[in-house]
């Protein structure tokens, strides 16, 4: 698979880079776990073929909707250990922008899926014109809640996901889930590192 130009995100721990060789095996690991897809819409599909699916959604994203829509794989800086995926873009069903971010269970509860939506929303609203950004969780799920305040993403309403996405491949049992807004005004940086390089680079 030729790599797309893909930007690089760079944080305290973490890179959010295009795939690379490898990534599609660590990710059919990451979503072989139930508890990993039990926050997660289910799909008809193999943690091999999710994982693939994935990655071509990653790359997908850059080469077909590079103004509009984001997507990197997750990896530890420390030992280049892929945690996760995380990106945004606008549903085709209703215009809204999206943040979505999957961790692997070994790396919950580490701080990194606050530090990757984090990294994600500020390449979002500093590259883009996005605002808000908006994000749905399944009820339940309250530790990406926490991630979502600590960003500052504020409830406003229940929505129905499928009416939200437009998304008819996946199942849940109920499409009913919170969802959260996180405008432009609100959202904090942080003073944590945060450096881009560029795909040209």
């Amino acid at each position: 698979m030729d790599p797309a130009p893909i930007p690089e995100v760079e944080t305290e721990r973490l890179l959010l880079r295009g795939p690379a060789p490898g990534d599609v095996e660590a990710l059919a690991n990451l979503v072989g776990d139930p508890d990993f897809l039990r926050y997660l819409p289910r799909r008809n599909l193999t943690p091999l073929e999710r994982a693939l699916r994935t990655i071509n959604n990653i790359v997908q994203t850059w080469e077909r909707r590079p103004l509009s829509d984001i997507a990197w794989v997750i990896a530890r800086k420390v030992d280049g250990q892929v945690i996760g995926w995380s990106g945004a873009g606008p549903s085709a069903a209703t215009g809204e922008v999206e943040l979505v971010y999957s961790l692997g269970k070994p790396y919950w509860r580490q701080g990194f899926a606050t530090e990757a939506a984090r990294a994600v929303a500020r390449y979002g609203f500093e590259n883009r014109a996005w605002d808000p950004i908006v994000a749905a969780i399944i009820p339940g799920n309250s530790a990406s809640q926490r991630v979502l305040e600590h960003l500052g993403f504020v409830y406003e309403k229940d929505v129905n996901y499928y009416e939200m996405t437009g998304d008819t491949t996946m199942e849940m049992d109920s499409p009913i889930v919170p969802y959260f807004v996180l405008r432009r005004q609100r959202f904090a940086p942080g003073d944590g590192l945060y450096r881009v390089k560029d795909a040209a680079e």
